[in-house]
This record gives structure tokens, C-alpha cells and sequence, in this order.
């Protein structure tokens, strides 16, 4: 992308927004355009100042990072959004997502790693830190259809596929059909890979 990057930062913590000004100021392509402490007013801002880049938490006072984002996404989609935020769980991060955020990086990130996922977003590209893709990763496997989660809560009770076969009144064909298609849409090949996913998705429990 040619030229400095045009950044408008939003963050209703004065210190927070202190610190990325220190941090992101003397970096060479980076010009920061202007400051938010509420989504409304990163709204407003972004509309007079066009910034390439809005950088923004999630919780703000009245209109929330992620509420603007989606304003945004559907009104000034050429405006890219990066998420910065110290929340790491998967409902925040799939929410951004789903309000058209370009990138998601937390606030423990370096100078560096900050300017490159301003680079990223800015040069039209996604940019999410490794925890964030390991969960975006789960997001696009293919989900299991009702009776594959049978036959897989089956499989841990230790049946065969004949007895699975026999339990659901299908061919024991069939069953090993079904089983072929869960372990390739969990993508793994391991009865430990498919614990995992049962564990994490409450079809089994610990004794």
C-alpha cells in the first residue's frame, strides 16, 4: 500500500490510548489521524477523517468497538477494522468476525506485531494473533449433523459399529460411512482428536 497508513484509534482508557500513541507514532508509515473514547464518536471521526484503519476495543461506553464495526462494515466497508482488546475467549472473537472485523490482536502485543496487522489489514488482508486462528480454524470445520453426534457419543461408550449399527437400527456400512465423515470433518485421525472435541463440546463428561 502506498503512502503512511491512516489510523484512528479508538479506546475509552486515557492511558490506553496514551500508550498506543507512544507506541504507534514514531513508527515510519503509520500516521495517527485521530482519537476515540466512545463508539459514537469513533463513528463521527471516522466519517470526517476517512482513516484507512480503525483500531478499536471491544467495551466502550454506550456504542460498543464491535457495534461500531458492524456500522461501519455495512456503510464504509473501504474502512478495515482491527479489534484490540485484552478479551481472548471465543464469543468475543467470533462476534468481531461476524461484525466484519479485518483483524483481532490483544493488547499484550508488540510494537511490532501491532504495525504488522496494521500492514495486513490495511493491504486488504485478515490478520488474527495464533490463538484467534485456532478458533476461527474450529469455526470453519464442518459441524456434525444429529447423527453423527449419536454414533459419536456411541463410540465412547466403546460399541462396535455393529452395535452402533443395531442401537440406531442402520447397517453396520452405514456406521463406518458416518464414521469416516466424523473424523474427516474433525479433522483428525485419532479417537484422542474426537475426545477433544466431545470433551469441549459437552457430549461426554469425566467420571
Amino acid at each position: 500500500m502506498a503512502g503512511s497508513i491512516r489510523v484512528l484509534l479508538a479506546d475509552d482508557h486515557p492511558l490506553v490510548l496514551e500508550g498506543l500513541r507512544y507506541r504507534l507514532e514514531a513508527q515510519p508509515g503509520i500516521e495517527l489521524v485521530g482519537e476515540a473514547s466512545s463508539g459514537e464518536e469513533l463513528l463521527s471521526l471516522a466519517q470526517a477523517l476517512a482513516p484507512d484503519v480503525v483500531v478499536t476495543d471491544i467495551t466502550m461506553p454506550g456504542l460498543s468497538g464491535l457495534e461500531a464495526c458492524k456500522v461501519l462494515h455495512d456503510t464504509c466497508p473501504e474502512i478495515r477494522v482491527l479489534v484490540l482488546t485484552m478479551h481472548d475467549n471465543e464469543e468475543y472473537i467470533r462476534r468481531a468476525v461476524a461484525c466484519g472485523a479485518a483483524g483481532y490482536v490483544l493488547k499484550d502485543a508488540s510494537a511490532e506485531q501491532m504495525v504488522f496487522a496494521l500492514r495486513e489489514v490495511a493491504g486488504g488482508r485478515s490478520h488474527f494473533g495464533s490463538g484467534v486462528s485456532r478458533v476461527l480454524l474450529e469455526e470453519k470445520q464442518e459441524r456434525l449433523t444429529p447423527r453423527e453426534t449419536a454414533i459419536l457419543k456411541l463410540m465412547f461408550e466403546g460399541m462396535s459399529s455393529r452395535d452402533i449399527g443395531e442401537a440406531l437400527s442402520i447397517s453396520t456400512r452405514t456406521v463406518e460411512s458416518h464414521r469416516s465423515n466424523i473424523y474427516r470433518k474433525l479433522n483428525t485421525n485419532s479417537l484422542a482428536g474426537l475426545f477433544r472435541y466431545a470433551m469441549r463440546h459437552g457430549l461426554v463428561e469425566l467420571e
